[in-house]
């Protein structure tokens, strides 16, 4: 199953701000690193989106993350 960037980075920018998270989960800041980051995580480009595998998404979510602190 393939998951949107955009979908994922949003929905979890809108919990992180519900939580009030310290280091902030940041749509736009997620989408460019799952661009730049397309082949570790075997992302592919669908229109104005990318996709992402459920394979790698919590690996990308993970990595993301571990940008933040």
């Amino acid at each position: 199953m393939q998951h949107s960037i955009i979908f994922v980075g949003k929905n979890y920018e809108e919990i992180s701000i519900m939580r009030k998270d310290k280091n902030q989960f940041n749509a736009v800041d997620f989408f460019n690193f799952a661009k730049e980051n397309k082949e570790k995580y075997s992302i592919i480009e669908n229109g104005d989106d990318l996709l992402v595998s459920t394979w790698y998404s919590n690996e990308l979510i993970a990595a993301y993350r571990s940008t933040l602190k």
